[in-house]
C-alpha cells in the first residue's frame, strides 16, 4: 500500500470540483477555507466556484484536477459531494498520481475515485470531510480530529453518543484491511474496468478486509439487492466485518427495515456487523484511511476505530 506523505504546516493543499461546485455555499466555503488556511497554503481551482449540481464540464473538472498534480500539493480535498464524479473517472491521469502519490479527501460522491485509486492503484485515501467541511467558526470535535489524521495523528475514534450505534453480534474485537465508501456510489463501479476488488481483496486476504458503508438514499431493498450484488461478486470473500452507517435518506420498503435488509444477505453468525456507526453523510462522522490497518472493537455499546499504517 502506498501512503502519501502526511502534512506538515505551510504544506500546498487544494481543494477542487470533480462533481459539484459551491455557487451556493459560499460562506460556507469561506469559513472552510480560513480553517484551512490557518495551518497551510490553500488553492482552490476554478470549478470549486461553480454550479452546485455540477461545477462544469467532466473534461474541465478532470482538467483542473490533473493540474493540481504538477505541484508540489500535498493534499488535495475534492470540494463537495454530488452526483457526476464518476463520468471524470477515466479522465483523471492515474499515471502521474502513481509517480507522484497525494492524498485525496472527500466523502460521498467522491467515493468512486478514493475506491479506484484504493483497490486499482493501491494508494491509500481519506474518507473524511469534503473540502467545505470545516464550515464552522469554532471546529467541532470530529473536524479536529480529521485535521489530526491529515497530519499523520491516527487518533482512536469512539462513537459519538448522538445516535444509538449497534451490534448485531454484541461485544467483538476484529482487525484487518478497511476499505468502503458511500454504498450509493460504490454499486455503480462494480463490473467495470475501474472495480479492482477481487484483485485487491486477494492482495490482502491474510490480513482480513474490514469493509464500512455509508448509506445515503438507498432503500432498504436497493440496499438488500446492493449487497446481494456485492456478495455474489465475491467481494465479502475475506471479510467478517461489517460497518453501515446511519441512513441519510431513510425508506423502508414493504415493511422491510434496513437492519434486516442486512441480515438477508450477511447471515452468517461469524459476521461481525455494525449499525448506525458515525460514518459518512450524517455528522459527527469518523475519518476513515482507505487501505489502512484497522482495529475494530465494539465494547460497552461503542463502536472503537483505531488505524494504523501497513508496514511494506
Amino acid at each position: 500500500m502506498i501512503y502519501p506523505s502526511f502534512l506538515k504546516k505551510g504544506d500546498k493543499i487544494a481543494l477542487t470540483a470533480l462533481s459539484s461546485g459551491c455557487k451556493d455555499s459560499l460562506d460556507e466555503l469561506k469559513i472552510s477555507v480560513a480553517n484551512l488556511e490557518k495551518d497551510y497554503d490553500v488553492t482552490l481551482t476554478n470549478d470549486v466556484y461553480g454550479d452546485e449540481v455540477v461545477s462544469d464540464t467532466k473534461e474541465i473538472r478532470a482538467y483542473e484536477f490533473n493540474s493540481l498534480l504538477n505541484c508540489d500539493f500535498k493534499m488535495i480535498y475534492i470540494a463537495r459531494g454530488g452526483d457526476y464524479l464518476i463520468e471524470t473517472i477515466p479522465l483523471i491521469d492515474y499515471n502521474k498520481l502513481k509517480s507522484n502519490p497525494v492524498w485525496v479527501q472527500g466523502y460521498s460522491d467522491p467515493t468512486s475515485l478514493l475506491y479506484v485509486l484504493t483497490a486499482k492503484y493501491d494508494i491509500a485515501t481519506i474518507y473524511g470531510l469534503n473540502g467545505k467541511g470545516y464550515d464552522n467558526q469554532v471546529l467541532e470535535p470530529y473536524q479536529l480530529v480529521n485535521l489530526e489524521y491529515n497530519k499523520g495523528n491516527l487518533i482512536k475514534q469512539e462513537s459519538y453518543m448522538d445516535r444509538n450505534t449497534i451490534s448485531l453480534k454484541g461485544d467483538f474485537d476484529s482487525e484487518g484491511v478497511i476499505i468502503g465508501g458511500c454504498i450509493d456510489v460504490l454499486k455503480d463501479l462494480i463490473n467495470t474496468e475501474y472495480d479492482n476488488t477481487k484483485c485487491f481483496i486477494e492482495k490482502y486476504k491474510d490480513k482480513n478486509i474490514i469493509w464500512y458503508f455509508d448509506i445515503f438514499a438507498l432503500s432498504s431493498l436497493e440496499l438488500m439487492d446492493t449487497l446481494i450484488l456485492f456478495k455474489e461478486n465475491g467481494w465479502f470473500k475475506y471479510s467478517n466485518t461489517f460497518l453501515f452507517s446511519s441512513v441519510m435518506f431513510p425508506n423502508m420498503v414493504d415493511e422491510l427495515s434496513y437492519i434486516d435488509a442486512i441480515k438477508k444477505v450477511l447471515d452468517d453468525d461469524n459476521y461481525n456487523i455494525i449499525f448506525d456507526a458515525n460514518i459518512g453523510h450524517i455528522k459527527p462522522s469518523f475519518t476513515i484511511i482507505n487501505g489502512s490497518l484497522a482495529s475494530v472493537s465494539f465494547k460497552n455499546n461503542k463502536l472503537i476505530l483505531e488505524q494504523k499504517l501497513m508496514e511494506e
